[in-house]
């Protein structure tokens, strides 16, 4: 597959947001998604690129909001903007992410000893994100199924889906990247917090691994009308992702890019954005929900992933270090939060 899905489920009218698409996979991520008719939001730090990219997308409505992940006020605004401009959401794209070379911490509520740099933008603030736009997610795939019309036809014109696909579910979608990195962490909560634990590669492995632990658990609390699904986009030295880690690294990571390209090993941005695409409109997956997706494949991720405790720890530590309350949290007491 290269680029846009060619039979997309999502197409002129819908809202798809995608976090940290100023540039890299993200930005390919969004010019996919964009080609397929839907309204992009862009998201990053970097305001003249992210005006700059919403410029160069097709057709009109696409906007650009900046919001930092280590500021999880910032990301609360930020979800909170967005569900006052935009009445829909038809797919969240958590694709943010950073590697940090050295342990840094950052500020969380719920937490006197602070969260690790590489888990809070990777996870916390996914994490955070997702709750707050859950239930706008959720009412926009009751009214896609309304859109589409619940008796196995397209919108009522009489042809049918792709085959295997089921033509009356249409949920909305939550795709997160995670990545391979995942296999080599494990669950330890005490990792997250705190001056002591891991940095560089281990706590990226490990924030994926979050990413992968998270998805799991939220496609358990989701309603029906959303689906929730992680991925990994391949290996892409060409992204500013290691701009934090240390410069023997950045060093190795753009001499392995180099190599890489050479011999066919590594994936281009516009690659790497494949898979997260697939996931957000494909009608293939529109039914498929709590698995881990390499090149368009659902795949098995590492075992540590399948923990159940781990799953829950993750999550319930989640809202701790967060200071959520019940009405804020997905599937919280078997209650569903307000959008507002």
């Amino acid at each position: 597959m290269t680029g846009a899905v060619d039979d997309s489920m999502l197409g002129e009218g819908h809202v798809v947001l995608v976090t940290g698409s100023t540039s890299g996979i993200g930005a390919e991520t969004a010019r996919n998604l964009a080609a397929t008719g839907a309204t992009v939001v862009v998201h990053g730090r970097d305001r003249p690129a992210g005006e700059q990219l919403v410029a160069d997308l097709p057709d009109e409505g696409h906007a650009f909001y900046a919001a930092d992940f280590t500021d999880f006020d910032a990301v609360r605004a930020f979800a909170d903007a967005v569900l006052t401009d935009f009445d829909r959401l038809d797919c969240l794209v958590n694709n943010a992410g950073t590697w940090q070379g050295e342990r840094r911490l950052v500020d969380a509520p719920g937490s006197d000893d602070g969260v690790e740099m590489t888990v809070a933008v990777n996870h916390l603030a996914t994490f955070l994100l997702t709750n707050r736009l859950a239930d706008r997610l959720a009412a926009t795939g009751e009214r896609r199924a309304e859109e589409r019309g619940g008796d196995g036809e397209r919108g009522g014109d009489g042809e049918r889906e792709t085959e295997g696909a089921d033509p009356a579910a249409d949920p909305a979608r939550v795709v997160t990247v995670s990545s391979d990195l995942h296999r080599r962490a494990e669950p330890d909560l005490d990792a997250a917090v705190g001056p002591e634990g891991p940095s560089g590669v281990a706590a990226y492995g490990y924030s994926k691994l979050a990413n992968v632990l998270f998805t799991y658990e939220l496609a358990r609390r989701l309603p029906g009308s959303v689906t929730a699904n992680c991925c990994h986009p391949g290996v892409s030295p060409s992204t500013g992702l290691s701009r934090n880690g240390s410069l023997l690294a950045g060093l190795g990571w753009k001499l392995f890019g180099v190599v890489g390209r050479l011999t066919g090993a590594v994936d281009t941005a516009a690659e790497s954005a494949e898979t997260q695409t697939y996931l957000a409109s494909s009608p293939e997956v529109a039914g498929v929900t709590g698995e881990y997706f390499d090149d368009c494949e659902a795949v098995r991720s590492a075992e540590a992933a399948y923990d159940r405790d781990a799953q829950r720890d993750l999550w319930e530590a989640s809202v701790e270090w967060l200071a959520l309350d019940d009405s804020e949290v997905v599937g919280a007491d078997g209650e569903r939060a307000p959008e507002a």
